[in-house]
């Protein structure tokens, strides 16, 4: 599920759509949510528990769980310490916490959207190029000064300019 292959994606605990209930909830494992929960949900695996909200869930608290799917719609906050996958129609109404985030489009985060991954990796490093490029400077040739060889430069730039001028009136 999570780019490992020998993991199951059986579902431990299922909440089918029609179902709803009210009150926290602790889950270890997989939870699928296909109905409504209104109260927090934790997951207390910290290294195995998924939380997935189908497009008929509705969350209507808290989450925190290492690894979050959702299709649905919470409203609060969800706190995920691995990784979050927010499918086309996924709505939060609240803030996301989230160390890696796969967003589809077509999904909407109406809230903050804060990274919890380490500082240093944050860090935009552009690419650097292996080609150096260097502004090539001409010197003047004998008998010429570098004043009279500006002044002829500009001179050129002046005609250039002029019959571009004259083109752009003519068409």
């Amino acid at each position: 599920m999570w780019g490992n292959k020998s993991k199951s994606h059986n579902v431990d605990t299922l909440i089918a759509e029609g179902t709803s209930i009210k009150g926290d909830l602790s889950f270890e494992g997989a939870l699928f949510v296909d109905g409504v929960i209104e109260g927090d949900i934790h997951g207390t695996n910290h290294e195995k528990s998924v939380l997935s909200v189908g497009v008929h869930g509705r969350i209507e608290g808290n989450i925190e769980a290492p690894f979050v799917i959702i299709f649905g719609q919470v409203d609060g906050d969800v706190r995920v310490s691995q990784k979050v996958e927010l499918k086309p129609g996924a709505k939060v109404n609240g803030d996301l916490y989230y160390k890696i985030i796969e967003m589809n489009a077509g999904a909407t985060v109406n809230g903050k959207m804060v990274n919890l991954g380490e500082p240093h990796a944050l860090e935009h490093k552009p690419d650097r190029s292996a080609v150096v490029s260097e502004p090539k400077i001409t010197e003047p040739t004998v008998g010429e000064d570098k004043a009279s060889k500006e002044s002829s430069n500009e001179k050129k730039s002046d005609k250039a300019m002029r019959s571009d001028d004259n083109e752009a009136v003519r068409a």
